[in-house]
């Protein structure tokens, strides 16, 4: 499994494409000040820590074109010409990935380190914009062993077959998508679609499967010099982020860039785009005067230009705004350089009462004998839903996640508890554990639809836990908060029929119980448990 955040870069490589040695402070200051945290270093490769909006420095191309300009060895903007190819590419109608690109590279001379830095950036590109290719996918051919125009169509499983990459006979979609290593990871990008995408070409020779497996085909070698690329996906502009960044990279190179035409239109657009940004605006939000003459020495470091608009590359796909102009150029300043000063505004500052009153109730819980355990915020229906023994219920959902374990946004600690429960069978027992920490709830009432719910739930598993010592714990937990409840029976179907009661205190603020058998065995715990869970919010409330 890859590292979606640290990029390797061969030094040597890396060196030549800067046009010269750089130092070892060079390596562990200088260029860690353009927000790239040094992972590793040794002789021959070097690692750095790369930000999710900088997907063009996942290339050596790309991070030696950041720091060449960073470090002040060049103050040119890039810019990138294409020739037209006189390829097209005809696109039907793929409900399952409806957008496509494409762009042919010639004159490639692959050597060692060219490969490493083109995979090392299709892996990236694929993990970070592409969501696992979901969103987008890449394919690279060998241009010269197929035969143009293209055509990008939706065909049933059954319909087409080929030999794809890495097998030694032709299979059909459906085939690839059971039996081929690849389809068994990314088949259910597909699902509930009953065509499936696929690039042709004049003899109806299969170049890829988006997302799934390229053909055997059009595979890279050593003696391959035109590359044709496409790149597929359910977004218009993350396949054009993509694509930008990955021939700009190969341009880096001083391979040749030219367009496919794509209903009419030239693909990839090279060409620079600029914003427009008020000097008094940025000077006001980073405290500064500078002049446009400074403001275009410092976005020259950060390889933009200036002409009264900023000019941005095409591979910059992170700026989008004003807001992300400053930051380049408060990142060029330097972030050390900036002075502290006083607050132009006079203001009182006092700590929040509602996380003063968090700290307190972590130390009331640790007074009792519980340790605190910290669960992710993102989890899954099958945890909060599936294992608790409830149906499911809306939530709060990602659009696109990036792992089956983190779909959705937590409604409850209990299931992190008895998750922690899970992973720690083989520790001593009785386990007392609480979680003091945010779910997020529906409400169609705020701006977002959703509101964010601070809770605390306990809960201990031992062998001879039971209903009574639990409310025991609540009971001393409450009274030292000075809150008079009562309980009231309570059917709840991840609790035991009749050990289970509401937590009431003016209104419902909470829930105790012994854990129902299914549900243990849903989690795979061995042992009873007991537990509680508390709204904070209401709790602070009745103490005010």
């Amino acid at each position: 499994m890859i590292d979606i955040a640290v990029a390797e870069f061969i030094k040597k490589d890396l060196e030549k494409i800067i046009g010269r040695k750089l130092s070892e402070d060079d390596y562990k200051n200088k260029i860690t000040m353009l927000g790239c945290p040094l992972e590793k270093m040794d002789s021959e490769k070097v690692s750095y820590e790369i930000s999710p909006n900088r997907p063009d420095m996942y290339s050596a191309e790309g991070f030696a074109r950041a720091i060449k300009n960073f470090l002040g060895l060049s103050k040119s903007i890039p810019s990138y010409n294409t020739k037209k190819s006189g390829i097209k590419l005809a696109a039907g109608i793929v409900t399952a990935r409806p957008y496509i690109t494409a762009a042919v590279v010639r004159n490639v001379k692959f050597t060692e380190e060219v490969i490493i830095s083109l995979i090392q950036l299709q892996e990236k590109l694929h993990e970070t914009i592409g969501r696992k290719r979901k969103k987008v996918a890449i394919g690279i051919h060998d241009l010269d062993k197929v035969k143009p125009p293209f055509c990008y169509k939706a065909v049933k499983p059954e319909e087409i077959s080929f030999v794809p990459l890495d097998a030694k006979q032709k299979m059909n979609l459906s085939e690839i998508g059971k039996r081929h290593p690849k389809g068994k990871d990314y088949m259910h990008t597909l699902e509930g679609y009953e065509k499936w995408p696929i690039i042709v070409d004049k003899n109806n020779d299969v170049l890829s499967f988006p997302p799934i497996i390229n053909g055997e085909l059009t595979r890279l070698t050593e003696k391959t010099r035109n590359l044709f690329i496409d790149v597929t996906g359910t977004s218009d502009i993350a396949i054009n982020h993509a694509i930008n960044i990955l021939v700009a990279a190969l341009s880096d190179r001083g391979f040749s860039i030219e367009t496919v035409e794509i209903k009419g239109s030239r693909k990839p657009d090279l060409s620079n785009r600029k914003i427009s940004i008020n000097i008094d605006y940025a000077n006001k939000l980073l405290d500064l005067d500078l002049t446009k003459s400074e403001m275009k020495t410092l976005l020259s470091k950060m390889c933009l230009g200036f002409d009264g608009s900023v000019i941005i590359p095409p591979y910059r796909t992170d700026i989008m705004h004003p807001i992300d102009i400053v930051e380049d150029l408060a990142i060029a300043k330097g972030y050390g350089t900036f002075e502290a000063k006083i607050p132009r505004v006079p203001t009182i500052a006092k700590r929040d009462g509602l996380v003063e009153f968090l700290e307190f109730l972590r130390g009331a819980v640790i007074g009792l004998g519980f340790q605190e355990t910290v669960g992710a915020i993102l989890t899954n229906k099958d945890d909060e839903f599936r294992k608790m023994n409830i149906p499911v219920e809306e939530a709060c959902e990602t659009t696109n996640p990036v792992t089956v374990e983190c779909t959705m946004c937590r409604k409850k600690l209990l299931p992190s508890l008895l998750k922690t429960f899970s992973q720690n069978k083989h520790m001593d027992y009785p386990q007392c554990v609480f979680e003091l920490g945010d779910a997020i709830v529906i409400d169609k009432t705020k701006e977002t639809n959703t509101a964010t719910v601070r809770m605390l739930a306990c809960g201990i598993s031992n062998s001879s836990v039971s209903y009574e010592q639990i409310s025991s714990y609540l009971d001393a937990f409450l009274k030292n908060l000075g809150i008079n409840y009562k309980l009231k029976k309570f059917t709840h179907s991840t609790f035991i029929e009749g050990r289970c009661a509401e937590i009431i205190a003016d209104k419902q603020i909470g829930i105790i119980g012994e854990v129902h058998p299914q549900v243990l065995e849903n989690w795979k715990l061995e042992k009873p448990v007991a537990a509680f869970e508390l709204n904070v919010e209401e709790i602070f409330k009745l103490m005010k």
